[in-house]
Formats: structure tokens, C-alpha cells, sequence
């Protein structure tokens, strides 16, 4: 009797924990827009607000946060532009100098050769967000900037839907440890640890979207293409006398090769010839016997 009592309790247990799962997932999102400042993010911003006074952030931007009257607007801002410099190298280096003043990270750096020694580079930049603006700046005067873009992507429901469900999550956690110590059979148990693991998995999954979206917002993110162009002046090229001597010794081989070709093939010719020539030299020495031997005649008096 007791422990069909127990049972009976454990189910009504599951049944209210169920319940009240899907009463703060239905209204967790409009709880958390009714609240002042959430207390598991005040470190988060404080840090922020901190980071903008040093830095001089623009007013009602924090790293990424625009600051509302009601409620902080969370902006996911993103960048892209192209530069065309006499020297790549040279200007990636002002780049990594650029970000590391502003806070930030070089997320890739790739260096290639475009075309005849110029060289091209591809960098994908993270900078705070809050000194966005101010890098893209600096950025576009290290060279003559091109397809220069900015975008600005609000998170701000995203951002509080995934807060709150993951609040929703760790409450429904500590019921299931609850249940979970009243538990007195093996099924029960299993059962309890079986939903328990459940929840754990989404718990994960969703604190790593989480933390994913807060470095995007956080931290901006700029792509960066540089190409050299080669720069036309009035001084006297030594370019068309570079390796003066090796070309001129490759012209002079390449005349003798192509004399010793045509000779050769001369040499083939008039040897597939030969036959026929010796029977038209034949021909010509018989017709001109013949033309002699006729002349001799009619020049001989009569007896």
C-alpha cells in the first residue's frame, strides 16, 4: 500500500514537473523582456561597459549591445572591404597592428601571388564591437578601399528566447533531481535518469548556441581582400635588360637549331630525290648526245 502511494506520488511528480516545463517555455521569453537586468549576464555587460569608457566606444553601443530605454538591443555587426596598395606585405603588417591596438584576433591570413610579382591577401578580422567602427576606418585609409560593406543583424529576441530557455532547461534539471531522490524502484529510477540525461543534452546543446551567438556579438567580424597594383613612374626601367646575356645566348641557340633543322631536312629531301635526279641527269646527258651527234652530221660535207 505504501509503495503504491510512493508510485502514485512519483507520477503526479513527473506529471507537475511536464507541466511546468511548458508554462516556462511558453512565457520565458516575455519573463525575461519583463526583467531588469538578468543577474547570470550583469558580469557580461559590466566588462563591456568597462571596455567601451576605455576604448571610447560610441555612445549606446556595448560591444555589440545597443542600449535601449526598456531593454538592451543585441546587434550582430559585420564588415567587408577590399584595398589596393603598392605593397601587400607592408599593409598586412599595419593590419595585424590595427587589430592588436583595437583588442582584436586575426582569425586567417592568407598571402598569394596574383600575377607577375604582385601579391594578394585574404584576412578575416575579429574586433570588438564596440571599436568596429574605428577599425574600418583606419582599414580604409591604408589604401584606395573598394566594395566597402557593413551590416548590422538584430539578435535581440534570439538572444533572450535562448537565455530563457536555457533557464527553463536548469529548472526542469533540479525538479528531475528532485524526483529523482524519491524514487524507490529500479524503473522509477531509470526512468528519472533517462529524462534527466535528456534535459542535460539540450542543456549543452543550447549553452553552446548560446555562447556561439555571443561572440558573434561581441566581436565583429571583418573580411579583408588586399591586391597590389603596380605603380606606373617616369624613371628608366631596368626591366627590358634583365638577363640581358642568357636571353641573347638562348637567341643565338635557337637561330643555330632552327639552321641545323632546315639543313637537315634539306639533306632528307634531297635524298628521297636522288633517284629520280639520276634518271633525269641520265635523260639529259642522252638527249644532248644525241643533239651533238645531229649537229656533228649536218656540219660533215658531203664526200
Amino acid at each position: 500500500m505504501i509503495s503504491s502511494k510512493k508510485t502514485i506520488l512519483l507520477c503526479f511528480f513527473l506529471l507537475l514537473a511536464g507541466l511546468a516545463a511548458l508554462t516556462l517555455t511558453s512565457c520565458g521569453a516575455q519573463t525575461v523582456q519583463d526583467q531588469a537586468a538578468p543577474a547570470d549576464r550583469g558580469s557580461f555587460a559590466d566588462t563591456a561597459n568597462v571596455y567601451a569608457a576605455k576604448e571610447g566606444g560610441h555612445p549606446g553601443v556595448i560591444y555589440g549591445q545597443v542600449v535601449g530605454q526598456s531593454q538592451e538591443r543585441h546587434v550582430i555587426r559585420n564588415g567587408s572591404l577590399e584595398l589596393t596598395v603598392s605593397n601587400t606585405r607592408e599593409t598586412v603588417s599595419q593590419v595585424k597592428n590595427i587589430v592588436a591596438s583595437a583588442g582584436g584576433i586575426i582569425g586567417s591570413a592568407y598571402i598569394y601571388e596574383l600575377k607577375d610579382d604582385l601579391y594578394a591577401a585574404e584576412l578575416t578580422l575579429r574586433v570588438p564591437a564596440a571599436q568596429f567602427d574605428p577599425v574600418m576606418d583606419r582599414l580604409q585609409a591604408l589604401g584606395k578601399a573598394t566594395n566597402v560593406g557593413q551590416s548590422n543583424q538584430d539578435v535581440t529576441m534570439q538572444y533572450i528566447d535562448m537565455e530563457a530557455r536555457i533557464k527553463t532547461l536548469h529548472a526542469q534539471e533540479e525538479r528531475l533531481r528532485e524526483i529523482l531522490k524519491m524514487a524507490v524502484k529500479i524503473e522509477e529510477v531509470l526512468q528519472v535518469e533517462k529524462e534527466l540525461g535528456r534535459v542535460r543534452s539540450e542543456i549543452e546543446a543550447m549553452t553552446a548556441q548560446f555562447t556561439y551567438l555571443q561572440d558573434q556579438v561581441v566581436f565583429s567580424t571583418i573580411n579583408l581582400r588586399i591586391k597590389e597594383e603596380a605603380i606606373a613612374t617616369q624613371n628608366i626601367s631596368p626591366a627590358p635588360f634583365a638577363n640581358l646575356g642568357v636571353r641573347i645566348k638562348e637567341a643565338f641557340v635557337r637561330s643555330i637549331n632552327f639552321v641545323s633543322t632546315a639543313f637537315a631536312g634539306l639533306i632528307v629531301v634531297l635524298s628521297a630525290m636522288l633517284p629520280a635526279l639520276v634518271i633525269l641527269a641520265l635523260l639529259a646527258l642522252l638527249i644532248r648526245f644525241l643533239i651533238i651527234r645531229r649537229d656533228r652530221g649536218r656540219n660533215t660535207p658531203p664526200a
